[in-house]
């Protein structure tokens, strides 16, 4: 597709945009990654404030909640198992909403920015976000219960696609594929970004060591239950009412010369990489990413070993990797 070309030579204006189409779903981790190298080689500094890092923070958890419970629906349509099938088709564009509600679109494009965020989100805001997370997590907490207490669903999920711990370590698997193969690894608490301030200090990484089809259901399961935690949690009311009209808004800082920095976002899939080199002066010499579905596809591979061909739908959906993340 030619992204990592598209980048050299730059940042330019149309790099941000570049990278919140490098994967559709995972718009706003590619883009939190792009805007902290920018601020790690910018030459003048700005300050980074806490309303604008939990406002990052939000729309991340946002889009990974969004993506699990679609996965999740998905799951439940393979096994043929409708009622969940059918709330999660719904309660996922509950989400995707949310987002546009700060955003102004469903997918958070065009809204983070280096040092800060184009707009701010309001006191109405942040309580309308709140009233409505906890309003849709009724919802979702019935279509899930459903799903994990179904002996017919769980048959097919259990002892289906093992990919075993050491098999996992040895792949490399990450994110919730990596955890439910019972790798504890997080970059969330293992990586956090500059960008997200203290908002992921008490974040510890859920595992579980099956490493089946049920194993990376559970884990969506019970991440779901933190990451909605997260977003309702009772500070979102001190926002005040903002617009981030900073000078990067139109233009771009000068970056160091002859540098190189790594991101690292923990993205709704998993470990996501970035990595920008500069040259003599100050452009991308070169820019790389590095998708957690690179990594993954080598685990589905494994979990499909010596399995039947119908249960090749839920082995593929419980890791539900990226084609476009890893065609750069």
């Amino acid at each position: 597709r030619g992204v990592e070309k598209l980048l050299m030579n730059g940042p330019s204006l149309a790099s941000q945009h570049i990278l919140e189409t490098t994967a559709g779903d995972t718009s706003i981790a590619h883009t939190l990654n792009y805007t902290s190298i920018i601020e790690a080689l910018a030459i003048e500094k700005a300050t980074v404030d806490s309303s604008s890092a939990t406002l990052k923070a939000v729309l991340l958890e946002l889009e990974r909640i969004a993506n699990h419970v679609g996965d999740l629906g998905a799951l439940a349509g393979d096994v043929a198992y409708l009622p969940t099938m059918s709330y999660c088709g719904r309660i996922r564009g509950e989400y995707l909403n949310m987002t546009a509600e700060l955003a102004g679109n469903r997918f958070g494009r065009n809204i983070l920015l280096p040092f800060g965020s184009r707009l701010g989100m309001t006191v109405p805001q942040a309580e309308k976000i709140l009233a409505w997370a906890k309003t849709v997590k009724a919802d979702l907490d019935n279509a899930l219960e459903l799903l994990f207490e179904e002996p017919s669903a769980l048959d097919r999920f259990e002892n289906t696609g093992i990919v075993p711990t050491e098999a996992a370590k040895g792949i490399g698997l990450t994110g919730s594929a990596g955890r439910a193969s019972g790798i504890a690894n997080d970059a969330r608490c293992d990586y956090p970004l500059p960008a997200l301030g203290d908002c992921y200090a008490k974040h510890e990484a859920i595992s579980n060591p099956t490493g089946d089809v049920h194993s990376r259901a559970l884990i969506r399961y019970k991440e779901l239950e933190a990451y909605i935690n997260k977003i309702s949690d009772e500070k979102l009311r001190t926002f005040v009412a903002d617009i981030y009209a900073t000078k990067y808004l139109t233009t771009l800082p000068q970056l160091d010369t002859d540098s190189m920095v790594i991101a690292v976002t923990e993205a709704w899939r998993g470990e996501l990489i970035h990595v920008g080199i500069t040259d003599e002066n100050g452009k991308f010499a070169r820019y790389k990413i590095v998708d957690p579905s690179f990594r993954n596809w080598f685990g589905l591979a494994y979990a499909l070993r010596n399995e039947q061909i119908s249960n090749f739908p839920i082995c593929n959906k419980s890791f539900n990797l990226s084609y476009c993340g890893t065609d750069l």
